[in-house]
């Protein structure tokens, strides 16, 4: 096989790679728009900075790994990967997580309350 088969191959792996990576980060942000309450500007802003970061990360794979040509089997890659994580891991991933990470969250939620409620009677008393 040729060099520039090799580097090809490598660089489609690397793209469904890349799918799953940008989806694992992205159901990060829904992880925590399921335990903590965005209003609509902060979803579309942290949707902004996703895809600007995604943007970002994307341009360097293409420019380092194949000169900034976007090839069709690069894209392909990126959707292999996205929609093997979406359809097998996410749907885990996401319930797991959210499983850990909200009695935490109630905790943390119930102490602010404490703690607010005290700030409030202290400032009540003075």
């Amino acid at each position: 096989m040729s060099a520039e088969v090799q580097s090809q191959f490598y660089l489609f792996f690397l793209a469904v790679f890349w799918g799953i990576g940008m989806c694992l980060i992205y159901d990060g942000l829904r992880i925590l728009r399921r335990l903590v309450r965005h209003s609509l500007f902060w979803v579309n802003a942290e949707d902004i900075l996703y895809w600007t970061a995604m943007t970002a990360v994307l341009f360097y794979l293409l420019f380092t790994y194949n000169r900034g040509e976007i090839r069709s089997f690069t894209i392909a890659g990126l959707l292999a990967g996205s929609f093997f994580y979406l359809k097998t891991i996410s749907p885990v991933y996401i319930s797991l997580i959210c499983w850990i990470l909200k009695p935490f969250f109630r905790l943390f939620s119930g102490i602010l309350s404490l703690l607010r409620k005290f700030r409030k009677n202290s400032e009540n008393n003075h």
